[in-house]
């Protein structure tokens, strides 16, 4: 994922209506929590990753995370 991509997730096995609202990505964390994301929804920054949430990019962005 890249900065400032739109997206939509959930916890792997809930329903298909538990979709969270658009989110924007804000960062990726560096070790020891790599691999965590984080995402602003709502007016609430929240930690996913792609182990136990499903991930749907809604919209691209040309800039990368680093």
């Amino acid at each position: 994922m890249r900065l400032g991509e739109l997206i939509s997730y959930k916890p792997i096995g809930f329903g298909r209506e538990e979709w969270s609202n658009p989110s924007i990505v804000v960062e990726q964390c560096p070790a020891p929590n790599e691999g965590l994301i984080v995402v602003y929804d709502s007016g609430e920054k929240f930690y996913i990753d792609d182990e136990n949430y499903e991930i749907v990019i809604l919209t691209s962005s040309s800039l990368a995370i680093t």
